[in-house]
């Protein structure tokens, strides 16, 4: 690994951890598990955390358009894509096994996330995950749900998010789509590739499951 992996890292986290105070002190979301979810993402990144060394990078087809999704992030998340140029090189990204042999190879090709802070990461916290989903363009990523909790952020490009059997609403950045226990969701993009961050607490280790 490059010789400022540990400081690069320690400023995403740091940033991050600013990012979600930020997000705290703008939002009344009066959701009881939002709030709960968001206590312990802030809690969680508010110290110095063990550098993972046993960490290897590892790229996806969706990768492709990472570059363009940092480039595209609008001037106030400027030092969230700072930060991101800054790390990019040292993660690990991954696809869900759970989906293979259920969705097709299309959503392979533009389907990725990344977990950076976590019991796998490239910082080690027990208790939360915070990292990257980036989907590709005319992409749908089909119903799925999780027992943790779960907090999008839209960083770069334009989206198609549902919960539920509702409609699908467009989502910018600067949206913010939470998820509640094992509650139905879906997305799809268009013609912009989409960078998100995300975080999880709660039941961490539980892969999300397909809705068939």
């Amino acid at each position: 690994m490059p010789e400022n992996s540990i400081t690069v890292s320690e400023n995403f986290r740091r940033t991050v951890n600013s990012f979600y105070k930020n997000s705290k002190k703008k939002n009344s979301n009066n959701i009881p598990n939002y709030n709960i979810h968001l206590d312990k993402v802030i809690e969680a990144t508010s110290k110095r955390l063990t550098f993972n060394h046993s960490y290897k990078s590892n790229d996806q087809p969706v990768c492709r358009f990472l570059n363009s999704c940092i480039k595209n992030a609008p001037k106030k998340y400027k030092v969230i894509a700072e930060v991101t140029q800054q790390i990019k090189e040292l993660l690990y990204w991954k696809v869900n096994d759970n989906y293979k042999n259920v969705y097709p190879d299309h959503f392979f090709q533009n389907e990725s996330f990344v977990e950076i802070i976590g019991p796998s990461g490239l910082l080690i916290c027990p208790n939360i995950r915070v990292g990257f989903l980036l989907l590709g363009k005319d992409v749908l990523y089909p119903s799925h749900n999780h027992e943790a909790l779960e907090l999008y952020n839209i960083i770069s490009g334009y989206s198609l998010w549902q919960i539920n059997d509702e409609k699908f609403a467009k989502k910018s950045p600067g949206d913010e789509i939470f998820h509640d226990l094992w509650m139905p969701h879906s997305m799809k993009t268009e013609e912009q590739p989409v960078l998100a961050l995300f975080s999880w607490s709660g039941a961490i280790f539980k892969e999300a499951v397909p809705i068939i």
